[in-house]
């Protein structure tokens, strides 16, 4: 029953449309004039592909603030992430696709806001709940860093700098897509995430209906 609402949830914020825009995102971050948006492609087979979030600031903002913003903000996003005197790389990224925690292989203990940072990188460790989603890699893979601009999401180009160095302009777009073996790929056509107010809605049917039943 779990599963099957939150992919309900991610088809409800999934667009009509076939060419994706700022306006079919659900999930905002921030507060600002200018928008921005965050993709992220696991490329694991698992559907949807990619997720998309919004991002809203004023003045200057750099790709690690919209990537800092976003993770801190979802409930069901989490990452590992390394720093540096240049700024952070992405180490692994997950989704809680259920609502309950993201437990690792690896006994990961993620902090209260979703976002690690690991004395070194690690390499392979995946999620233990069927369904969750989580793909890290360093000597593996690595997460590609991928730049679009428009309204509507346009031609992906990879980035020439990493997400610390990259100053965000109103109305781009930000990918992160993981590449298996060092074999990269523009994020895939994304899903909104979804509003955490309507996902945990729906995730909290089943606990309402168990309540009812043992009335």
């Amino acid at each position: 029953m779990t599963r099957t609402l939150t992919t309900l949830a991610l088809a409800i914020a999934c667009s009509a449309a076939q060419a994706f825009s700022f306006s079919d995102l659900t999930f905002w971050t921030g507060t600002g004039a200018n928008r921005a948006a965050l993709v992220i492609d696991w490329n694991d087979g698992a559907e949807p592909k990619s997720l998309a979030w919004g991002f809203r600031w004023d003045g200057v903002a750099t790709g690690e603030d919209m990537f800092r913003a976003v993770v801190t903000s979802d409930p069901l996003l989490f990452s590992k992430a390394l720093s540096f005197s240049f700024g952070i790389a992405v180490n692994g990224i997950g989704y809680d696709t259920d609502g309950d925690g993201l437990p690792l292989s690896d006994g990961t203990a993620w902090p209260p806001n979703g976002l690690l940072f690991p004395g070194s990188p690690s390499d392979g460790a995946t999620a233990l709940d069927a369904g969750d989603r989580y793909v890290e890699g360093w000597n593996t893979g690595f997460w590609g860093y991928w730049l679009a601009s428009g309204s509507t999401l346009g031609t992906w180009s990879e980035a020439q700098v990493g997400l610390s160095g990259r100053q965000l302009v109103d109305g781009s777009w930000d990918g992160l897509s993981f590449a298996q073996g060092f074999v990269g790929s523009a994020p895939d056509d994304p899903v909104a995430a979804p509003e955490p107010a309507t996902l945990l809605a729906l995730l909290a049917v089943p606990v309402l209906l168990r309540r009812r039943r043992r009335r």
